[in-house]
């Protein structure tokens, strides 16, 4: 039978760092799922064996929130799916006049166009760096592929939409 942490040891680490995490969640998936993830670090760290391995419990629990990010994002981008309409809910607003709005409205449609023509692995790349603000390592980490990777998938994403939108 493997030995758990502590619930002491864990309470102790989790009261110090909690507000710590409940900002890096804000920061990473939003406000409303940040009390739900920083509370689903401690109930994953709590199953954790072997308490002695763990030198650096700040690391520890904020690997285990770096997870949980990845996790949530994988998540979102299930129930998405795709879903390239709510990109115009974030890029033409009401303050635009009717010209704008329409030269706008034909500009996203090429972008969404040149969006749905890319393999899916790069399109999902960029969507995640450039939309949901992920770094290249997470995005790495998410797909299972390596950080040059992701760089060569998010450049040739974004090459392949400006040229699409330079015509």
């Amino acid at each position: 039978m493997t030995e758990k942490i502590s619930r002491n040891i864990l309470q102790g680490w989790f009261q110090h760092y909690s507000s710590d995490l409940l900002v890096f969640f804000c920061r990473k998936v939003g406000e409303p799922d940040a009390d739900d993830l920083v509370q689903e670090v401690y109930l994953r760290a709590l199953t954790y064996p072997l308490s002695a391995t763990i030198i650096k419990p700040r690391a520890f629990l904020f690997r285990i929130a770096t997870n949980l990010v990845v996790d949530h994002v994988r998540k979102q981008s299930y129930r998405q799916c795709d879903n390239y309409e709510e990109i115009e809910d974030r890029t033409i607003t009401s303050l635009l006049g009717p010209e704008d709005s329409l030269c706008g409205t034909e500009r996203l449609k090429k972008f969404r166009d040149a969006l749905a023509q890319l393999p899916a692995d790069h399109r999902q790349a960029f969507l995640l760096n450039r939309f949901d603000g992920l770094s290249h390592m997470e995005i790495a980490q998410f797909m299972g592929i390596s950080d040059k990777t992701v760089q060569r998938y998010i450049a040739k994403a974004f090459d392949h939409c400006l040229s699409c939108l330079e015509f």
